[in-house]
């Protein structure tokens, strides 16, 4: 798929001129296509199109390549003093940082955030700086980082560009800040609204790109990391536990639980309900945890937990904390209260095993379990 970025005068500008036939089917004398003269700030802009086509799709992240399309535009005109790019949500705070910001007039003010309301506006806008205004003009939307120190403002108008987005509670915004009030109206809007769809594309692309990383990681049921995940983060964990000194190496500890004959859960309430207590017991177990330890689904009805800085007390107690939650604390979900049998084992890091196959080895062989339900009292 090929996307046109360019308005069609900076098409034409960058292609060759077509050659015109007579009406005998020789070639006749070229014909430049009739279109308006490229004035060299338009001709810089569109250099910078072109360029930012052939070195975007380098491996940066939405961030840095979002801070990179920025750099790449202000050395194509002297007048423009500084690019804020910045995105929100239906539930921010009334007013934005920005994602990204670079330019000479970044350091005239200390306070570079912009107003909320401005992301509302659906098509491009302009404002001139006109202080005499007072602060309650609308003017001061993109103005606002100024609004304390008029005197520090080195530019006179703006142009923001609303980024669009297939989620509806997200928004973004494009600002280009000139040193002139009629510098976007003598260049014309369509290099900036160029600009403008490439960050809507990086932006698109980095947020499919986190969600295909997060579907990677994270069992789509529980929420949890997947079990390809959690072995990488334990033998994170290790590497961690391995290059620390003698005296700062902390333990490591893993805690394995498994449902136990959770088959007449299925049977009894069906599937829909089975896959909605899985993910009640995975957020029930998350709850209990540090911000430090990982969960991750190892088998359908088994659990694996990574506990750094963990050692046997420590993971006993908190398998014991684990196995008197469920005793006492049945799973509510849609018009059922079912309280869930588990085992639990936990395993220590080099008193254990190293291996995680021999953790988890040792862990099933001392499990201890919560009192095992018969099918009446399911």
């Amino acid at each position: 798929m090929k996307l046109n970025l360019f308005p069609s005068w900076a098409q034409r500008a960058a292609d060759p001129e077509p050659l015109v036939e007579g009406t005998t089917g020789k070639s006749a004398t070229t014909m430049p296509l009739a279109g308006p003269t490229l004035n060299d700030e338009q001709l810089a802009l569109v250099g910078v199109l072109h360029q930012l086509l052939q070195t975007l799709p380098q491996a940066y992240s939405g961030r840095e390549s979002v801070k990179r399309l920025c750099q790449m535009i202000l050395p194509a005109s002297p007048h423009i003093r500084l690019v804020w790019v910045g995105f929100c949500q239906d539930d921010s705070d009334a007013t934005i940082r920005p994602a990204a910001i670079v330019g000479k007039a970044l350091a005239e003010s200390d306070q570079w955030q912009l107003s909320k309301d401005c992301f509302d506006y659906a098509a491009p806008f302009t404002q001139v700086a006109d202080w005499d205004a007072g602060h309650d003009s609308d003017f001061n939307a993109l103005f606002a980082p100024w609004q304390s120190h008029p005197e520090r403002c080195s530019v006179k108008a703006a142009l923001a560009i609303p980024l669009r987005s297939e989620k509806a509670r997200m928004h973004g915004m494009m600002v280009f800040y000139a040193d002139s009030q009629d510098y976007f109206s003598e260049t014309g809007f369509a290099s900036f609204q160029a600009f403008g769809h490439v960050c809507e594309v990086i932006w698109k692309q980095s947020n499919l790109s986190h969600l295909l990383t997060r579907q990677a990681q994270l069992d789509s049921l529980t929420g949890l990391l997947t079990r390809r995940r959690i072995v990488h983060v334990y033998e994170e964990a290790v590497a961690a536990t391995a290059t620390a000194a003698a005296d700062e190496a902390s333990p490591l500890s893993i805690l394995y639980c498994q449902l136990d004959d959770f088959h007449k859960i299925n049977d009894l309430y069906g599937w829909a309900v089975a896959d909605n207590i899985l993910a009640a017991f995975a957020k029930d177990t998350g709850a209990q945890l540090r911000k430090s330890d990982s969960g991750g689904r190892w088998n359908a009805t088994e659990f694996l937990y990574v506990l750094p800085a963990t050692d046997t007390v420590d993971a006993d107690n908190l398998a014991e904390t684990f196995l008197a939650h469920f005793k006492n604390h049945p799973v509510n979900i849609e018009n059922w209260s079912i309280r869930l049998a588990l085992s639990i084992g936990v395993a220590t890091y080099g008193a254990d095993g190293r291996g995680l196959d021999e953790l988890i080895h040792y862990a099933t062989q001392h499990l201890r379990s919560s009192n095992t339900l018969s099918e009446d009292e399911l």
